[in-house]
């Protein structure tokens, strides 16, 4: 089928602005203590494989200063990102005071950093941090985990088709590699192996390439690649014992210049904070997000019929709760105040006030409010419900007494990352959009959403708007919701998420950013279609305030409100929809409207 042939993502970026894209992520800032000196790009070139250092002329007994600031440099092995953290921990130890990135090997650095092996001229080298091995591949990849003897397999050429290991379809396995970079251990690379000379270049090449793999330092992972884990193991996501992980780790090292080592230079000792700029040293946040939770009608009835208020989310409990935060749509009105209308066939969701018992029992710190069934009863129930919420440690956004209440954030902390969740609605409510003077919902404004993500970014390091937008059971986003999205991330957004379809739709990327244009249908009773039983539960892995990594973990509807994972094998419609609709917006198409 094309879309599982296709790129990782949707973008509307030419392959030139890719390139730029890809080249700009690859420099490095200068250290901030440096005043006045200008940034400057790294270097990249080759280096010869893996090796240990040689030992150094013996150092002066004087103690080492130096008194001028260190300049580093470092190969095409180190990902951009990472050496400019390790630079920023460099000031301040063994005599250095202030470092900052150099923009060609000439003059010669005083230090360098590789993953690899020392460059002539830098004998002394130290260990000063170390990277897991993780497995990437190609985002729609349809594995989740192989075994240590099936890595080994995958990477060596002996497993050449991704359905051997799992996935339900054939796909042959293209094995990547970066240049200068050793093998894991035990690992001997396929023949076939293409090698690429930079780290922008090989992520190019496994975002293009279906059936991609390559082992890369889990401190080079991006979102764009899906992550195979090891034997429960996922060390760019921090799941499982990183420590134990079978495919093991690299070396960073930092090489001090010869004439350096001479004077005393002590590697080690400069570099002794540079382990915290790894990835294993940051924690990562794994939010959860979903889409519609309606607790009405068909779903209510359920839930009397069994007198469980938790009986939707028993499914998922399990994996809601690997979550350190978890996020969903609320598509519903939650009162005692109101009896829940009696026709099956109502577009008046209502559910008692014990429906809280459930999202509490599920585990949810964040819903939001801005949809088409959230305030249909009225200013006082809408009131109500959100008390209710309030009152049960749940927090949420989208309606409020005012317009500005409405457009406020909801700000939760986790993992040391605040993280900001604003809520907006397109589609006509049942009930008022809020104003200046009013109650209700807050309507999608491009205008001012700008101020809106300003306003959250001063007051968190994570600032994601979710949008209810878009047209009932498509899977294809229109041109109004690209931009509205697209807007967001001009604004500032960390990405963005979205709902209302009820169907899955396409995902993009956009300015490195990820668009999700519909996660589909999580807690529903619409069970006419496959398409409106299934829907998407995402992991986002955030660390450091990027996200570094998404898992999809693909949901039906049991019971007329029941979601359960499903199995790759299952899924297969699920993900058909997110991939084709991710084609079309990649190749400048749209939804109608």
């Amino acid at each position: 089928m094309a879309s599982k042939q296709g790129r990782g993502v949707a973008s509307d970026a030419s392959d030139a602005s890719d390139a730029h894209e890809r080249e700009g992520a690859r420099r490095l800032l200068t250290r901030r203590e440096f005043v006045g000196v200008a940034a400057a790009t790294v270097a990249v070139a080759g280096c010869a494989p893996f090796a240990a250092s040689s030992v150094a002329p013996h150092p002066t007994a004087s103690a080492f200063k130096l008194t001028a600031p260190a300049v580093v440099s470092c190969d095409a092995t180190v990902p951009a990102d990472l050496a400019s953290a390790v630079i920023a921990t460099l000031g301040g130890h063994g005599g250095v005071e202030v470092a900052y990135a150099l923009s060609s090997p000439v003059p010669p650095a005083d230090f360098f950093l590789t993953f690899g092996a020392p460059l002539k001229g830098y004998a002394t080298s130290a260990t000063i941090g170390q990277s897991a091995w993780a497995l990437a591949t190609h985002l729609r990849v349809p594995v989740e985990e192989v075994s240590h003897a099936q890595a080994q397999g995958l990477l060596s050429g002996a497993i050449g088709d991704w359905s051997a290991v799992g996935a339900p379809y054939s796909l042959p396995v293209q094995v990547f590699a970066l240049a200068g970079l050793p093998a894991p251990t035990g690992v001997a690379l396929a023949k076939s192996t293409r090698k690429l000379p930079t780290f922008g270049a090989l992520l190019d090449a496994l975002s293009a390439t279906p059936g991609s793999l390559a082992a890369l330092p889990a401190d080079a992972f991006d979102w764009s690649l899906h992550h195979v884990g090891v034997d429960g193991v996922f060390p760019a996501q921090g799941r499982g014992d990183v420590a134990k992980s079978a495919l093991g780790g690299l070396a960073l090292r930092l090489c001090a210049s010869d004439a350096l080592a001479k004077r005393g230079c002590d590697p080690a000792k400069v570099g002794a904070a540079a382990h915290t700029a790894l990835a294993g040293a940051a924690p990562t946040l794994d939010m959860i997000a979903v889409g519609d939770i309606m607790l009405g009608r068909g779903v209510l009835n359920q839930m009397l019929a069994r007198n469980d208020f938790s009986f939707p989310y028993r499914g998922v409990h399990d994996e809601l709760a690997q979550g350190d935060l978890r996020v969903a749509n609320l598509e519903c009105m939650v009162t005692d105040l109101v009896a829940p209308p009696s026709d099956p066939s109502t577009f008046t969701f209502i559910c008692p006030s014990k429906g809280i018992d459930g999202l509490t029992y599920a585990g949810f710190d964040i819903v939001t409010l801005a949809n088409n069934h959230a305030n249909g009863e009225g200013q006082t129930v809408f009131a109500d419900q959100r008390r209710l919420l309030t009152n049960a440690g749940i927090l949420h956004c989208g309606g409020g007494e005012s317009l500005a209440e409405a457009t406020m954030p909801a700000i939760k902390t986790a993992k040391g990352m605040r993280v900001a969740i604003l809520s907006y609605d397109n589609i006509m409510p049942q009930g008022p959009f809020a104003t200046e003077s009013s109650w209700g919902l807050a309507p999608i404004n491009v205008e001012t959403l700008p101020a809106d993500l300003a306003a959250a970014r001063r007051q968190a390091d994570l600032v994601i708007p979710y949008f209810h937008w878009g047209i009932e059971y498509t899977k294809d986003p229109t041109t109004y919701q690209q931009g509205v999205a697209r807007a967001a991330i001009d604004a500032g957004a960390d990405m963005v998420l979205g709902n209302h379809p009820h169907w899955t739709q396409a995902i993009e990327r956009y300015n490195g950013k990820l668009i999700i244009y519909s996660m589909g249908n999580f807690v529903f009773d619409q069970d006419w279609s496959e398409e409106t039983l299934e829907g998407m539960l995402l992991h986002l892995y955030w660390r450091a305030g990027k996200l570094v990594s998404v898992r999809f973990r693909p949901t039906k509807d049991h019971n007329r409100c029941q979601p359960t994972i499903m199995s790759p094998a299952e899924a297969v419609g699920d993900f058909e929809r997110m991939w084709s609709g991710s084609d079309m917006l990649a190749s400048g198409l749209h939804g109608a409207g």
